[in-house]
């Protein structure tokens, strides 16, 4: 059977934006299944379509979230007779911009990597939903090899004040609930590590902690907190700790739980009520903490990689185009 032909409407994100470049390669590991072209720039699908001499089976636009950060604004595609499909990462942005785009623009399929959410906010296209969960690069998300020298890691956005330096990182109190717990309980704690988010438009640099050196860091620590926010999302931190072999301590939802979290075989189900007596436990039994750890580090390899998950897209769009 020849391979797929699928032209991906995506902007070089993974460049303008380095933080993002881990879900940048998500989408680019369906090179390996699939003849892809890419175009990066605003234009007109028609002339885009002479331009690339290309003649797709698919045509994928990546999400259109934070206006157009992440892909270009093409113009025509409901005049297309091709099958189309979009990406849906945070579906609490604006759902009315989210509806406008799949229905002026005829959108086929609908692929999120969360799944309850993306129902419980646009039931009306449960139909042409495909869950597309967040996966892991295992160039990047690995075993680095290294000394695990943190007891206790948390990073990542929520509301907090940094005394020390004077500072107020804000976003939206009562987001985080579980990681807003955990940094007030841990913050003082001998062997507790807490790094910021650095900003979805940092500029890598030397002191700022992205995609090696968040993996670095992760393969560090012996136990990492987590959680999916009140959104209940399945994060992409939460496929991330285990694959850099470290045991993950999270508030649990319906998505990761039906992905093949389980409570602890490969991570430890906690919440604002009981994370530090299980995180003080782990710490201390040093066998049980590893062979789970090691566990959840096998089961993400197996099942998280973004060939697994390039492979499962591939599929979802053949098995469209058949029934068309």
């Amino acid at each position: 059977m020849n391979k797929l032909k699928i032209l991906i409407l995506i902007k070089r994100f993974d460049i303008e934006r380095p933080k993002h470049k881990l879900l940048f390669d998500m989408i680019a590991s369906i090179e390996k299944f699939a003849e892809v072209k890419y175009w990066h720039k605003d234009g007109d699908i028609n002339e885009i379509l002479k331009n690339i001499k290309f003649s797709p089976d698919f045509i994928f636009s990546y999400d259109i979230e934070w206006k157009y950060a992440f892909t270009p604004i093409i113009t025509g595609l409901e005049k297309v007779n091709i099958p189309k499909g979009t990406y849906v990462k945070d579906t609490y942005w604006i759902p009315r911009n989210r509806i406008k785009f799949i229905e002026d623009n005829k959108i086929d399929l609908i692929f999120s990597p969360t799944k309850e959410s993306f129902l419980k906010i646009y039931p009306q296209y449960e139909s042409k939903f495909r869950w597309m969960p967040f996966s892991i690069n295992p160039n990047i998300i690995k075993d680095w090899g290294l000394k695990e020298d943190i007891d206790f890691l948390l990073m990542g956005l929520f509301y907090y004040i940094d005394n020390k330096n004077n500072k107020m990182f804000a976003f939206k109190k009562g987001k985080y609930p579980f990681r807003e717990a955990v940094y007030k309980k841990m913050k003082n704690k001998e062997g507790f590590v807490f790094i910021p988010h650095p900003g979805h438009d940092t500029k890598d640099g030397p002191e700022v902690i992205i995609n090696e050196k968040y993996a670095c860091k992760l393969n560090r620590s012996k136990i990492f907190f987590t959680c999916g926010s009140i959104w209940q999302y399945p994060v992409m931190k939460y496929t991330q700790a285990l694959g850099c072999r470290t045991l993950l301590l999270a508030k649990p939802n319906k998505d990761i739980l039906e992905l093949g979290f389980k409570d602890g075989v490969n991570f430890i189900a906690c919440d604002e009520k009981n994370f530090y007596e299980k995180a003080m436990y782990y710490l201390n039994n040093t066998k049980e903490r590893e062979c789970i750890t090691n566990n959840g580090y096998n089961f993400v390899h197996t099942y998280h990689t973004n060939s697994v998950r390039a492979q499962q897209f591939i599929k979802y769009v053949e098995d469209f185009i058949k029934i068309q």
